[in-house]
């Protein structure tokens, strides 16, 4: 009789490790969930989601392979699960442009001219090639959109559309600066303006100084046949 309260405040101590733990434990569960994406965007944009296995993973993680699966179901959830944090990453991204180019943007490029154009074109070529998580983003969706129609959809509309869109709505603000000629299409300029530039990322992955060397002909083209004399 005189030792189950023993036993009961040894149990209560134990309960009360139980949930003091469960907080180290959750975030553990987290650091090891994100190294597995980590691990997971280096092997997929470096040698393909067929030529990555779990077991390549879990090695990477320094995990057991069985221990994969307590934290996704599959290597295709683990895929998924990598897509979903990209979508979370670009609309954070592009956040930060639209708030950086904001209703301002015409007073600070009123007397906008080459050296301008030349670093919002390097800005967003730097941006794609040099940011790390989103060179090897683009990397995997190039290797997995014919994998995949999702994966090709959302390629799509993170190197076309949203990029498109993007300067299409800043050369209509631009165009209001009465520095570019006129009767200019915001689309078409922005179109003209951005269409060689997603070109010459893909040729910056062979040569990047080239490139660079060909991005810098492009601006001054454009600015001599866009902006108004003088300009």
């Amino acid at each position: 009789m005189c030792r189950a309260p023993a036993r009961a405040n040894l149990n209560n101590v134990k309960s009360e490790r139980s949930l003091a733990d469960a907080p180290r434990t959750e975030t553990r569960r987290r650091d090891t969930r994100d190294a597995l994406l980590d691990a997971a965007l280096d092997g997929f944009s470096r040698d393909g989601f067929s030529g990555t296995s779990i077991r390549d993973l879990a090695r990477s993680v320094g995990i057991r392979e069985s221990s994969v699966y307590k934290h996704f179901p599959s290597k295709q959830a683990i895929f998924d699960a990598l897509i979903d944090r990209a979508d979370e990453r670009l609309n954070e991204v592009a956040g930060t442009f639209s708030k950086a180019a904001g209703s301002d943007v015409a007073v600070r490029y009123e007397d906008i001219d080459e050296e301008t154009l030349q670093t919002i074109a390097r800005a967003i070529f730097d941006f794609v090639l040099h940011d790390s998580q989103f060179a090897k983003l683009r990397r995997l969706l190039v290797i997995e959109q014919y994998r995949d129609a999702d994966v090709s959809a959302r390629f799509h509309a993170y190197f076309v559309e949203r990029p498109l869109d993007f300067q299409t709505e800043l050369f209509e603000t631009l165009l209001a600066t009465g520095e570019f000629r006129e009767n200019l299409s915001p689309e078409q300029t922005a179109l003209a303006f951005f269409g060689p530039i997603h070109m010459l990322m893909q040729y910056a992955e062979q040569d990047e100084q080239r490139a660079l060397h060909l991005l810098a002909g492009h601006v001054t083209h454009f600015r001599r046949t866009h902006l108004k004399e003088g300009r």
